[in-house]
């Protein structure tokens, strides 16, 4: 006997342990004879039905000790058709397995609350005319503050007449599990849509689902769908995690609950896997619900589609951390004359997309920019809110402390149809965009617009062929991009790339115009292959797509009140392709957009700035202001015929206007400013004002034409150099060279760097510089190997240009001041002791002791050496430089003419007049003025 108690002890400690396990193929409904009418089930083959309960006024409330339903098994609740509100409780201690049908009467909502969990099995279904709750809650709150208590069956005796408005939770609320793939039973019809879903998705197989326009809730401690369906044709589905004691308070509505905005205190964890679906698609495309801490889709699917002509409810997440993986998708797709919902995330962490690889990704992202088609429902696309009808899709708005799409992830909001593409609004603290997509552009066929994209963050980084991107191959117009990121912006791209990593706006199709894109940052950075573009064409790496009709290209505006830097990637076979470019262009008939860029410093190091023409439109204008300007292995151009790497001669279009204001401009290593027309068009204008202008090592800034007009050039700066044959030229091959305006303080340009307006067949152009000094080149006829100024013409001298270049005329008589006064006879001054009959020389050799710079100091010392007599007699001491003088008088003695010299006691040479007490050696005799008269006679006379 002890034995047998020990043997059943264990078993039952056991069974603890593990859980609570039902048992298959047995019936466990139980009532628990708490109510002041109580439950009755009455079994009938494989129906139970339910009758009894206590009625209070619209309500009819049922409690159990045991609730369960085995595979095959159906529970009837007997209710009369004027209920509203099936009420019903577990109390005893086991969850609730239920893998069979619940069925009730008329329209009546269904409440389930079991504290120790529920779990529907894969055959799990309802069949009942009204809203369905489920949940592990310990109690079910009323309107006028009565309560029913699932955990304190005894003190909730007066059951009220009141609606329910709220579920009271307890410490540990248990799970709520949901499998079930059943087939609808009440013969729902099943949507058709015209793209085909992902193999393992049939929506025939609704799982727990309950009629059109009603509510489907679980509200538990953890929900988990682990391979199970919940459908509510538009209708609304609630999932509800809480960890702990905590309150979800609801309000009855037309269509079940509307629950509280607020955010649920010690919320749970809640996850779709194993193919899960959510659906609530319908004529208005119901609504999606999900609150608790951390919202997980591993090959999840949340749907809410729009099929007809109302609008729809859209998907809302509320949690700490939403993490989406395995090719778990969320749409708001509207097929019809509806608006489609919203998809809105408020996670206070981290939402992070993790997609099913890159090769994929430009698998798909490959076929839609060359056929401009796509599949809505492809595995890749883990975000939608597109349009397939004529109602417009709806918007996606992400607030979260961090974004991040890896590994493939695509998303947006797309048009396929006549409606117009909703917008994308995030706001986060950082945005990572890596081997990921978002567009919110249109599809070929369709005639609707493309949405915006404006993103808030404090930190953007974008890599590995990312894209924010608005492409339209149509006649709908795209979308708007606006990044506002208060700290940076980072783009990485590589040369092995399939794709860039880019911001687009993209209009390659009919009549299509692209969208304008706005950046504000502190610091925006773009490396390798990484693009900023909005164009009426599509390039894919070295291919272009091109459509000889479409609309205009958008506008680039980016400011950035830090620094803007562009680097390439240098390699041994690098080609264009590898530059990163902010680009707006255009490769049809229709104008292209402009480029306005502000920003403190401006470095460009294998990258280009395009505003460039590839066919008859116009190109656009590109505005810089800047501090500082530096260009190396960079272009920037304002072009017709000509973009980037790819050159189109029979391009008619004209070239735009770059207008380039800075403090320092240096166009440096093989850097080249263009407005080139290589068509029949007009070559473009530049104009550029700076403090200092520095062309070297072969930077150039032109407006070179084939056969067009040629372009302007002008400058006005206070110094402009150009070095190591650089180059500003505006030549012309069949038109007439272009013009050139320099307005500078100083101009000098050295080492074979040449300012020309040449051309070969025709005229050449005009040159015209104003300079207060020009050193190192000259106006020449022709070209030399030195610096030159040139205005030639290969047809000839009297087919050259006009070369005027304008310097100061200096008079050095002006600014001088005429003295009153007569002035002296100079001759009457001098006291001419003898007349000077022979000529005589002073030569001084050297620098005679003196600083070669009047701002050097003297040498302490200083040698004078006689170089006609040879040996130094002596030497003569100066006084350092800098040291005190010695203190000394002035004679007022007048001045005597010295007549010879003499070595004093000191050796030194003194000069002195002659007179009858001193003794003295001339180096030579004194002649008086008789001698050498007679000495000068003698001279001539002997013909000397």
């Amino acid at each position: 006997m002890c034995k047998a108690n020990s043997g059943s002890w264990l078993v039952s400690a056991a069974l603890l342990t593990l859980g609570p396990i039902a048992t298959p193929g047995q019936a466990q409904i139980t009532p628990d004879a708490t109510l002041p009418n109580n439950s009755v089930v009455l079994p009938d083959g494989n129906v139970l039905t339910i009758d009894g309960g206590t009625e209070a006024g619209s309500n009819l409330f049922h409690s159990f000790e045991d609730f369960s339903i085995p595979t095959g098994t159906e529970a009837f609740f007997n209710n009369s058709l004027s209920i509203e509100n099936i009420i019903t409780r577990v109390t005893g201690g086991n969850f609730s397995d239920i893998d069979g049908l619940i069925r009730a009467n008329g329209t009546a909502n269904l409440f389930l609350i079991n504290p120790n969990g529920i779990q529907f099995g894969p055959n799990a279904s309802l069949n009942i005319g009204g809203s369905f709750l489920g949940s592990s809650a310990e109690s079910l709150l009323f309107e006028d503050g009565s309560f029913y208590s699932a955990t304190q069956p005894d003190a909730s005796t007066l059951l009220t007449v009141s609606v329910p408005v709220g579920l009271q939770f307890g410490a540990n609320p248990d799970r709520i599990v949901n499998r079930s793939i059943a087939r609808s039973s009440f013969d729902s019809p099943v949507p058709v849509l015209p793209f085909p879903l992902s193999p393992n998705i049939d929506l025939a197989n609704v799982g727990l689902e309950v009629r059109p326009d009603r509510t489907l809730a679980l509200i538990g401690g953890e929900i988990q769908l682990a391979g199970g369906n919940l459908t509510a044709s538009n209708g609304q589905i609630y999932l509800g995690s809480v960890a702990g004691e905590g309150l979800v308070n609801f309000a009855p509505t037309l269509s079940g609950w509307r629950f509280e905005k607020g955010d649920i205190v010690n919320a749970g964890n809640i996850s779709l896997s194993n193919g899960s679906l959510l659906n609530t698609s319908g004529v208005g495309g119901g609504r999606v619900e999900i609150v608790g801490d951390t919202a997980t889709l591993r090959d999840g699917r949340i749907f809410a589609l729009t099929l007809g002509n109302l609008n729809g409810g859209g998907i809302e997440i509320r949690a700490r951390e939403l993490q989406v993986t395995e090719g778990s998708q969320i749409s708001t797709l509207t097929l019809g004359e509806g608006r489609g919902g919203d998809i809105r995330f408020q996670v206070t962490d981290s939402v992070e997309f993790n997609g099913l690889g890159l090769e994929n990704y430009r698998l798909v992202a490959g076929f839609y920019l060359t056929q401009g088609v796509i599949n809505p429902f492809e595995a890749q696309i883990a975000l939608l809110t597109g349009t397939a009808g004529t109602g417009d899709a709806g918007d996606i708005i992400i607030e979260t402390g961090k974004l991040r799409l890896d590994n493939g992830v695509l998303g947006g909001s797309t048009t396929f149809g006549a409606g117009n593409a909703g917008n994308l609004r995030v706001r986060s603290n950082t945005f990572e965009l890596v081997g990921s997509g978002i567009n919110n552009g249109t599809i070929l066929g369709s005639t609707g617009t493309g949405g915006d994209i404006n993103i808030e963050t404090d930190r953007l980084t974008m890599s590995s062929e990312a894209g924010l991107v608005s492409v339209t191959p149509t006649n709908g117009a795209g979308g708007d991009i606006t990044i506002m990121a208060t700290e940076s912006i980072e783009m990485f791209g590589s040369p092995e790339a399939v794709f860039d990593t880019l911001i687009s706006t993209n209009a390659f199709g009919l009549n299509g115009r692209s969208g304008n894109i706005i950046i504000d940052t502190q610091r925006l950075s773009l490396s390798g292959r990484s693009v900023i573009a909005s164009s009426n064409g599509s390039i894919i790496g070295s291919s272009l797509l091109v459509s000889d009709a479409g609309g205009p290209g958008g506008d680039v505006t980016i400011r950035a009140s830090e620094s803007i830097s562009m680097a390439g990637i240098i390699r041994e076979d690098m080609e264009l392709d590898s530059f990163s470019n902010i680009a707006a262009q255009t490769l049809n008939s229709s104008p292209g957009g402009n480029i306005n860029i502000s920003t403190p410093v401006l470095d460009v190091r294998l990258g280009l700035i395009s505003a460039a023409s590839l066919n008859d439109g116009d190109a656009g204008d590109i505005t810089i202001d800047a501090g500082r300007v530096v260009l190396e292995d960079a272009l920037v151009e304002v072009s017709v015929g000509a973009v980037a790497f790819l050159r189109d001669v029979s391009a008619t279009g004209s070239a735009g206007e770059l207008n380039l204001n800075a403090d320092r401009l240096v166009v440096g290593r093989d850097a080249r400013v263009t407005g080139l027309a290589l068509g029949s068009g007009r070559a473009g204008n530049l104009n550029i004002a700076a403090r200092e202008l520095v062309l070297t090592d072969g930077g150039s800034i032109d407006a070179s034409t084939n056969s067009g007009l040629g372009g302007n050039l002008n400058f006005k700066a206070r110094d402009i150099q150009l070095r190591q044959q650089s180059r500003i030229e505006t030549n012309a091959g069949n038109a007439t060279g272009g013009n050139i305006a320099i307005d500078t303080d100083t101009l000098v340009a050295l080492e074979n760097s040449d300012i020309s307006a040449n051309s070969i067949n025709d005229r050449g152009g005009q040159i015209a510089i104003d300079a207060s000094g020009i050193f190192g080149t000259q106006f020449r006829d022709a070209p030399t190997p030195e610096s030159d100024i040139t205005a030639t013409s290969a047809l000839g001298a009297e087919f050259s240009g006009v070369v005027r270049i304008q310097t100061p005329d200096v008079d050095a008589a002006s600014g001088l001041v005429a003295l009153d006064g007569s002035t002296l006879n100079p001759s009457t001054q001098i006291q001419n002791s003898c007349a000077a009959a022979l000529e005589n020389r002073f030569v001084i050799t050297g620098n005679g002791g003196l600083a070669e710079d009047p701002t050097q100091f003297l040498q302490p010392q200083t040698v004078w050496r006689d170089t006609r007599l040879g040996e130094i007699q002596s030497h003569l001491t100066l006084n350092p430089t800098g040291t005190e003088p010695e203190e000394f008088s002035v004679s007022t003695e007048p001045f005597v003419e010295a007549t010879g010299w003499r070595t004093n006691s000191r050796g030194q040479i003194e000069l002195v007049a002659a007179s009858g007490n001193l003794s003295y050696s001339p180096w030579q005799p004194h002649p008086d003025c008789e001698s050498v008269s007679q000495d000068s006679a003698s001279t001539q006379s002997s013909g000397r």
